[in-house]
C-alpha cells in the first residue's frame, strides 16, 4: 500500500469516479463522507478512519508526497502547470488546520464543490476538479456555446 505522509492529498477510485480527502495522520482522512449513494446525496465534511475512506477499495494513492520517496512530485508539477508560480502549496500542518477548519460542512455540490475541490483547496487555497473540468470540456466539445453554433447555422 502506498505511504501517505500528514497533509497529503490521497484518494481511491470508485467506479467512474476519483474519491479524494486529506490524510491526517494516525490512520485518519478528512473528507467529504457520504453515508448512501455518493453521486446523488448531500455530504459532510468529516474526519473519518482511512478503512471508511478507502470503502472497499484496495489501493490508496497520493497525489503529492514529499517525504524522500517522492522523487518526482506530482502535485508540484501539475500545480505550476495549471498556475505557473502564482500558487504556494500550504505546509502540511497548514493544509492539515484549513482542512478541519471545515468539519461538519455540508454543502456537497458535484460540479462546484466536491470532494476534489475539497482536497485542492485545502493544499492550496484554490478549490479546483480535474474531474469536472476534464467532463465539461467534453461537454463543450460535443455542444458548442451558442455564439459558435449562430455561426455555423449562418455557414
Amino acid at each position: 500500500m502506498t505511504t501517505a505522509n500528514t497533509g497529503d492529498i490521497v484518494y481511491v477510485k470508485r467506479r467512474g469516479y476519483r474519491h479524494f480527502g486529506i490524510y491526517a495522520g494516525n490512520q485518519q482522512v478528512i473528507h467529504y463522507y457520504k453515508e448512501r449513494n455518493p453521486l446523488l446525496c448531500d455530504g459532510t465534511i468529516s474526519e473519518t478512519s482511512l478503512a471508511e475512506f478507502m470503502s472497499g477499495s484496495d489501493t490508496l494513492y497520493v497525489l503529492n508526497g514529499i517525504g524522500p520517496a517522492a522523487k518526482n512530485n506530482l502535485f508540484d508539477w501539475i500545480v505550476k502547470r495549471v498556475f505557473g508560480n502564482e500558487i504556494q502549496p500550504f505546509s502540511p500542518q497548514e493544509t492539515i488546520e484549513r482542512a478541519r477548519s471545515k468539519l461538519g460542512e455540508q454543502g456537497y455540490d458535484l460540479l462546484l464543490n466536491n470532494c476534489e475541490h475539497f482536497a485542492f483547496w485545502c493544499k492550496t487555497g484554490v478549490a479546483k476538479s480535474s474531474q469536472v473540468d476534464d467532463i465539461l470540456a467534453c461537454f463543450l466539445l460535443l455542444v458548442p456555446p451558442p455564439q459558435d453554433r449562430q455561426k455555423e447555422e449562418r455557414l
